[in-house]
């Protein structure tokens, strides 16, 4: 099955609903829940049948009879022209379940409309397969980063609710790629500003709450700004908090990664603030801080950093806990002062 985006293929699947036309199955799946429960409640509304107290069936694939199922997809609809039967978690059925429902997609109904909803589906199994064959199937995975901000204003636009550009990019640094959360929040700062109050950047400052992630970035931003007193500060909130040093790691990775690709872009060529963000595929709204760490820092000095985070980076990974925490706060403190920690070593055993 060809993998589409899920945006393009939610706004076909809607298209083609609200003109009338009706397909024997929808499957939905994906690691991505919340914007697989958003389309299943609104083909459950767009599909739902008269009389639903006679033509809507719920199943679960991890309680399930096929006998049950098989009985109520064969009935005839009652007062309607055609029945409805949901079923979730679909991907815990069974092996033999999966066996004995492929009468249904070898024989359709023209009378009964599955809507199946799972997330980690084996797409090798023929029942899935001939569903998405002859039906319409969408798969929900979490967006990259640059689908986020998409994401935001297509949601927010949905809502009837007005959003800036700075908001926007304040939320993704925030919240990261979780759609229910960034749908929380939108909802929360709206709720806050009042019905038909533009969500501004400031509002988004003074409600959000910082994911995890948020934090682990503000870290990274602390580290290329060589503020020690914060990265410990951060650091110690974060493993505290259960976070992974090798994620944590990872983000500052990308960071410094930034920071060296900002100082070869201004010195080839110039300030622009938006080619800049373009370069480095980021939002405008955060190439200030990039570009002003950047020309704070010599290029042999970004080298000499990322060098000796990537060494870091290979070895965290065979350390147990204490010691990961205790070369995380070295590393940290020797990338703030303009050291890498090989270099505070050699000092140390020359002296």
């Amino acid at each position: 099955m060809a993998k589409r985006d899920a945006a393009q293929a939610i706004q076909e699947l809607r298209r083609a609903v609200t003109s009338g036309e009706r397909k024997s199955f929808y499957l939905l799946h994906g690691d991505e829940d919340f914007g697989r429960d958003r389309q299943l409640r609104w083909l459950e509304e767009a599909l739902a049948p008269e009389a639903p107290d006679f033509n809507r069936s719920v199943f679960h694939g991890d309680r399930f009879a096929a006998t049950d199922f098989l009985r109520g997809y064969n009935s005839y609809p009652m007062m309607a022209a055609h029945r409805l039967l949901v079923l979730k978690d679909c991907d815990r059925l069974p092996v033999a379940d999966c066996r004995d429902l492929e009468p249904i997609v070898d024989f359709p109904s023209e009378t009964s409309i599955v809507i199946a909803v799972g997330a980690k589906l084996d797409l090798r199994r023929r029942l899935f397969q001939q569903m998405a064959s002859k039906g319409h199937a969408i798969e929900f995975r979490p967006p990259f980063d640059n689908q986020v901000g998409p994401w935001i204003h297509r949601f927010a636009r949905e809502q009837k609710i007005a959003i800036e550009p700075e908001a926007v990019d304040l939320l993704q640094l925030y919240i990261g790629n979780n759609l229910r959360e960034l749908a929380g929040e939108i909802d929360k700062v709206q709720t806050y500003l009042g019905p038909g109050q533009p969500i501004t950047a400031s509002a988004v400052s003074e409600t959000v709450a910082v994911s995890e992630g948020g934090d682990v970035f503000a870290l990274a931003d602390a580290a290329g700004s060589g503020d020690y007193p914060r990265c410990q500060r951060l650091l110690h909130e974060l493993l505290t908090g259960g976070e992974d040093p090798a994620r944590i790691l990872a983000m500052v990775v990308r960071h410094f990664k930034l920071l060296l690709r900002a100082r070869q872009f201004m010195a080839t060529s110039g300030n622009s603030r938006n080619g800049l963000a373009s370069h480095l595929g980021v939002a405008p709204f955060f190439v200030e801080s990039y570009a002003r760490q950047a020309r704070n820092q010599a290029p042999d000095r970004l080298w000499k950093a990322l060098s000796a985070l990537l060494l870091a980076d290979g070895r965290l990974k065979s350390l147990v806990r204490r010691q990961q925490t205790n070369t995380m706060a070295v590393l940290l403190h020797a990338l703030c002062s303009g050291d890498s920690p090989s270099d505070r070593g050699r000092s140390r055993s020359q002296g």
